[in-house]
């Protein structure tokens, strides 16, 4: 439960301080431009142009990658965080200095980022990763619990907080704003606090101490070995969540997988498209189905950005006092269009992730990981064990993964058979699905 008596407030919500830079030349932008342009123009979110989204190496060029899904995510989540801005602006509760402008800058920032962590081959990346830690987890059996769960219970949302906040085997210099590492962080505990074991954590124990800091920065309230949900993450996430779940619906229609007059007959009513042989609705049922869906994308959107905006005011004093359910999101307490977006992808979702084609590149996909794994990992005690020596596995990946990594991280001994196993995690998670499966023939020997 929430501390009695404690609210968040905005002045430290919306903290503009650079995460682990002291000082800041100032420019033009401002300080969430700025994050803006960092995420953007970084290697991480350079690769999810290769990642899946949903449906892995296809080459239909109409289908979503992380990257476009990306994009538009912080395209709504920018319209979100302005509408709550000018909502703050009239309850004279925005800080002295900043526009609502700010405010869906600081969204939009963390929309960008929110998915650069994620591993190759999207959610079922993330499970193989899972699944060959359980299986491997009496191998490591010396490593603290609530390391070992950062690993068997990995997470792509843990691994963005790692790149944002600089700590991964790559120093990418993001260091965001902390009110942007706020809006990341969607679920404010470590894989082994996750409340319900629902595998949904914002950070490894790598980045814990981080945490610390930015939680009090922001000033989040501690609730029972966790913190309460920053309000900007509830947007971040609602901006996913409309996204994701009206592009999907559209890239299986693209696919084949649903019919081509499947998002027509599903929002056609409540768009208000069905009240009559108007030309509008005329149009639609004789148009090309990307055409339709493409109009009838950005009319749900629209309605449910709104929606969205609606909701997190009414339950605003919940969420600004810690009391709003943390395992549930603004979509899932709508009655309205978000509501209606959300029930009917649950209508779709067994046909959409177990298509013949995504069921087999799956697991593919999954054996390419294990592979890389088993072969990555081989002999991985050995690398803290100066009098053991390095086996020639260890040398040749302690090459492929840089010296300097390794090295840095046995010099400092702290922990370390646990750093060196995230530093070989941080590798594989950084790859792009076309990267991996080379590697892996080429692990094989299949391929040079």
């Amino acid at each position: 439960m929430a501390t009695e008596n404690r609210r968040m407030d905005w002045t430290r919500l919306l903290d503009a301080t650079r995460y682990g830079r002291e000082s800041e030349s100032t420019d033009i932008r401002s300080p969430f431009q700025r994050d803006i342009d960092r995420i953007l123009f970084s290697d991480h979110f350079r690769r999810l142009a290769r990642k899946t989204q949903v449906h892995p190496l296809n080459e239909n060029d109409h289908i979503h990658s992380r990257l476009t899904h990306s994009l538009e995510v912080a395209s709504v989540g920018k319209s979100l965080g302005e509408l709550i801005g000018y909502f703050l602006e009239d309850r004279k509760e925005l800080p002295p200095g900043l526009s609502p402008k700010d405010v869906g800058e600081a969204v939009q920032a963390a929309c960008l980022a929110h998915d650069i962590g994620n591993p190759p081959f999207g959610h079922s990346g993330e499970e193989a990763i899972k699944e060959w830690f359980k299986a491997h987890a009496e191998e490591y059996k010396l490593l603290p619990a609530e390391c070992l769960t950062d690993f068997t219970r990995f997470d792509g949302n843990a691994m963005s907080v790692r790149i944002l906040v600089n700590t991964g085997f790559v120093q990418t210099g993001i260091s965001p704003t902390y009110a942007v590492l706020g809006a990341v962080l969607k679920y404010p505990w470590s894989s082994y606090d996750d409340p319900k074991g629902k595998d949904k954590f914002s950070f490894f124990q790598t980045e814990a101490e981080a945490m610390d800091k930015v939680a009090d920065a922001l000033g989040l309230i501690p609730m029972d070995r966790r913190w309460s949900r920053p309000p900007l993450a509830y947007l971040t996430e609602a901006a996913d969540d409309i996204c994701y779940r009206i592009i999907d619906i559209e890239d299986a229609t693209e696919m084949g997988i649903l019919d081509e007059m499947f998002m027509l007959d599903s929002f056609a009513e409540p768009l208000e498209l069905e009240t009559g042989p108007g030309q509008a609705h005329e149009w639609l049922l004789s148009a090309h189905f990307r055409q339709r869906n493409s109009y009838l994308r950005a009319k749900l959107i629209n309605k449910a950005t709104r929606d969205a905006a609606e909701l997190f005011q009414t339950h605003y004093e919940a969420i600004m006092t810690g009391s709003f359910d943390l395992d549930s999101s603004l979509m899932e307490q709508s009655t309205g269009i978000c509501g209606r977006i959300r029930a009917v992808y649950g209508t779709i979702k067994e046909r959409l992730f177990h298509s013949r084609r995504k069921a087999t590149l799956e697991l593919g996909a999954q054996n390419g990981l294990f592979r890389l794994l088993d072969q990555t990992m081989a002999d991985v005690d050995r690398y803290c064990q100066p009098k053991t020596g390095l086996s020639s596995t260890n040398r040749k990946i302690r090459s492929i993964i840089g010296p300097s990594v390794i090295d840095a991280i046995v010099a400092d001994e702290n922990r370390c058979q646990y750093r060196i196993i995230m530093a070989i995690v941080d590798y594989i998670s950084g790859m792009t699905d076309h990267y991996a499966t080379d590697l892996c023939r080429k692990f094989l020997g299949l391929g040079y």
